[in-house]
């Protein structure tokens, strides 16, 4: 197959990034993921460097990256080495990195911050226990009352904490859902983003 290489657009573009490992797959997630094996996930992020690499040779200029997944932060240190690349290339205004509640530790956010990191998103979904049982997310990452304070202790160590919630699980009512607005509400992260639930 002859594959011709892309032209870079005169403008500076948005960058998106995939990492489709997780520890554990949610059976409701309709995104592109894998289970986590260690060894395949450094090979994935050493190719995307490259990637990322032959995209700069070729006159592509990135103003904001998006680094999505699955679970960008799943390897820390391979993280962390391909935002050094993505600014030394490309020094974006904007870099976003999405992760799941278990990685919201002091530790981490204040890593991804000096990295450069201006947003990130947390995929809560519900506060809703009963909920994140029947989700495969309670043993995961805690009920409501770990969430919230693992989101409160997450807040201030970069400019905005975006929190990911979902709508219409089969499962949740009326009732459920206004719950869960008066918990986002007590809590208060910089932003909210709500998603319908994509079968």
């Amino acid at each position: 197959v002859n594959l011709q290489a892309p032209c870079a657009p005169v403008e500076p573009i948005q960058l998106y990034v995939h990492v489709p490992y997780c520890t554990r797959l949610c059976p409701y997630c309709s995104f592109h993921r894998v289970a986590f094996c260690e060894g395949e996930a450094r090979n994935y992020f050493r190719a995307l460097r490259r990637e990322i690499e032959i995209y700069h040779e070729l006159g592509f200029r990135f103003a904001g990256v998006y680094i999505g997944g699955g679970t960008p932060t799943v390897l820390p240190d391979e993280l962390f080495e391909t935002l050094g690349l993505i600014r030394r290339l490309f020094d974006p205004a904007e870099i976003s990195v999405e992760t799941n509640p278990d990685r919201l530790e002091p530790e981490l956010m204040a890593a991804l911050a000096e990295a450069g990191v201006k947003r990130v998103s947390v995929g809560v979904q519900t506060f809703d226990d009963e909920l994140l049982k029947r989700l495969d997310r309670y043993d995961k990452y805690g009920g409501s009352a770990e969430l919230m304070r693992k989101l409160a202790a997450a807040q201030g160590w970069v400019p905005t904490l975006n929190v990911d919630m979902i709508y219409n699980f089969p499962l949740q009512d009326r009732a459920s859902l206004e719950a869960d607005l008066a918990k986002l509400l007590e809590v208060g992260p910089d932003q909210v983003t709500f998603y319908p639930l994509m079968v």
